[in-house]
């Protein structure tokens, strides 16, 4: 995976992310001094840079925040303290295990299509009934290619030309990679792919509401030709994770939405 760029920060780097943050958490400095178990007084004068935060303050406030691991990084570095959170490619020994249990979430998944995404939704792995089934919509060819979630979905000359309900489901994909996107206003390579997204032709408008997360399931039905599965697609992610890229991997599930969709993607693994 490629590393998140940030924007150049301003003078007063940590009080400005702080704020912002906050703001589009709907804290007051009051709310978010009691969640780090700070004064607001401090609090204040960090923000306004008339003090410097320690190394934990900054800790206790990325938590407070609930900022990613990849923010929590970048608060510090704005600080002028070193990164605590590693960031490692999937192929380390060090995600081994992690590596270890995504493949046998995937395996377990069989019959019915699981992928793994990047925080870019970029498709870094799939089972073989996604694979399957994407080959059967798409074609070999074009899977040869690198795979988006979001893109296969919304551009013309992928999967959208199957997906019998594509507005309803257009519009939940973009509520979706736009909350990601509004919570990562820092990553310079998701922002740029968010905006790629938009230019897509008929893209509905996606939803203003920032305060609202979207849903947690999804479904879609795919129609080609006779054949027509039903899905239901979840997000999974990993527990606590204390690397960068391992909490920023999705793992899409996508279950039969009826017993007809069932019994043909069982059909299909034979």
């Amino acid at each position: 995976m490629d590393s998140r760029q940030h924007a150049s920060l301003p003078a007063n780097p940590v009080g400005d992310l702080l704020r912002g943050w906050r703001i589009r958490r709907a804290m007051s400095q009051a709310d978010l001094a009691f969640e780090a178990g700070i004064s607001i007084k401090h609090l204040s004068y960090v923000e306004t840079g008339k003090a410097v935060g320690s190394r934990d303050i900054l800790l206790q406030l990325a938590s407070a925040l609930g900022l990613s691991l990849r923010d929590r990084n970048a608060l510090l570095e704005a600080g002028g303290f070193a990164r605590q959170y590693g960031e490692r490619d999937l192929s380390a020994p060090e995600v081994a295990d992690a590596r270890r249990a995504i493949d046998l979430l995937l395996r377990r998944h069989e019959p019915f299509p699981a992928i793994v995404t990047d925080r870019r939704w970029n498709v870094m792995q799939a089972n073989s009934a996604a694979t399957r089934l994407m080959t059967m919509l798409l074609g070999e060819e074009r899977m040869t290619r690198p795979l988006n979630h979001m893109r296969m979905f919304l551009a013309p000359d992928e999967l959208r030309p199957y997906v019998v309900d594509w507005p309803d489901v257009a519009a939940a994909l973009l509520a979706r990679a736009r909350h990601e996107a509004m919570a990562a206003p820092l990553d310079l390579a998701l922002q740029s792919t968010w905006r790629e997204l938009l230019k897509l032709p008929d893209i509905p408008t996606p939803q203003l509401n920032e305060t609202d997360p979207p849903g947690p399931l999804c479904e879609v039905r795919l129609r080609k030709g006779d054949i027509s599965i039903g899905l239901i697609g979840a997000v999974l992610t990993l527990g606590t994770p204390q690397d960068v890229t391992l909490q920023e991997l999705r793992v899409e599930m996508f279950m039969p939405a009826d017993e007809g969709s069932e019994a043909l993607l069982a059909e299909l693994a034979r």
